[in-house]
């Protein structure tokens, strides 16, 4: 967690993103694993993704950073600041597709839309005027700035979507 006091802009990215792709939005990143998920078999299977991922995004005209493996298969990989989202989380599938990672299924969708719909309940105790979030969805613009925001993200996360996971700068 950033212990900061300054508003930590990548904030709004991290909750619009982490989200987006763990849901799946149409052009989404959703939940995704190795097609290889026997224990030891499936990190020899993830061995080099992000290195790949990273390649297939550059390929594809973003500035990319290779990611870590985990990131790839866990659908965590941030939208850098100043992208077009949409066209970024299209990419990102594509690429997903190219190195052999599949999204969620159905049920882990609707199972993830529950969580959010929980952390966006746990948010608005302390956030009343947080805007309306689309189902399975949690972007909260300009609140996401505040100082005291991201601690209120992390503990609703904690809490409501334990499975779900962030990455702090």
């Amino acid at each position: 967690m950033n212990n900061t006091t300054t508003p930590t802009p990548s904030i709004l990215h991290r909750a619009a993103v982490v989200l987006a792709l763990v849901v799946g939005a149409p052009l989404a990143l959703a939940g995704c694993t190795a097609h290889d998920t026997a224990g030891a078999a499936d990190t020899a299977a993830s061995s080099g993704l992000g290195s790949k991922w990273g390649s297939c995004m550059r390929h594809a005209g973003f500035e990319a950073e290779d990611p870590s493996d985990d990131e790839v298969t866990s659908g965590s990989v941030l939208t850098p600041p100043g992208v077009d989202q949409a066209a970024f989380l299209e990419a990102a599938q594509t690429c997903n597709q190219q190195i052999g990672v599949q999204s969620a299924d159905s049920a882990q969708k609707d199972e993830w839309k529950r969580q959010y719909a929980a952390v966006d309940a746990c948010i608005r105790e302390e956030f009343p005027d947080a805007p309306v979030q689309e189902p399975g969805q949690l972007n909260y613009g300009d609140i996401s700035e505040r100082p005291d925001f991201e601690e209120r993200w992390q503990e609703c996360l904690t809490e409501h979507a334990p499975d779900t996971k962030t990455q702090s700068r």
